[in-house]
């Protein structure tokens, strides 16, 4: 496992695009910093770049460098076993192209081994979104991914699906500025 969290970090602190296995399903993934690369997620999936993108972070810690405020009532869907991805009112940090001028940022905080060890690795957040063309079925086999999509990022992390926990993307809510949840995707 090393030598992929090696070539991975390698690929993206240099700007590149890699496809891998989350906690959840199979994903393209960047860093959250170089806007070329981005860019490219963005040219890749044929995505409207003002539908955003996820974070992934390997802790509360992290967490918190990158929003505002992680309030008290969210740290039980943190901790929950269904990957749940958070929306926050308030990012800061990060590139603008991730969240817009609405100023919210949607954050997972990540159980999966390989992408905390990468995340810790890169030591920032890491892009997230489904390794599908925009519109269509999200892969939940490798097998089942767009080959333009593997051509077309710069390194593949290969994994047996097996790794994969839950083969579905994650739960998002969106926190809301009341101190209430809404629920985006279950």
């Amino acid at each position: 496992m090393k030598d992929k969290i090696n070539k991975a970090k390698e690929v993206i602190l240099k700007g590149g695009v890699i496809l891998y296995p989350t906690d959840t399903i199979w994903g393209i993934g960047c860093s959250p910093i170089i806007e070329s690369a981005i860019n490219k997620i963005f040219k890749i999936k044929k995505r409207n770049n003002n539908k955003l993108l996820i974070s992934l972070v390997s802790s509360i810690e992290m967490l918190e460098r990158y929003v505002e405020n992680v309030p008290e009532y969210v740290l039980k869907y943190l901790f929950d076993d269904l990957p749940t991805t958070i929306v926050y009112p308030k990012v800061k940090g990060l590139n603008q192209i991730l969240y817009g001028k609405n100023e919210s940022i949607a954050i997972r905080l990540v159980k999966d081994n390989f992408c905390k060890a990468l995340i810790d690795e890169i030591n920032t957040p890491l892009i997230s979104t489904s390794a599908n063309i925009s519109g269509n079925p999200f892969p939940k086999k490798f097998k089942e991914i767009d080959k333009k999509i593997i051509n077309e990022v710069d390194y593949v992390v290969n994994f047996d699906d097996s790794m994969l926990k839950n083969s579905k993307p994650s739960r998002i809510i969106k926190v809301l500025l009341n101190g209430q949840i809404e629920l985006i995707r279950e």
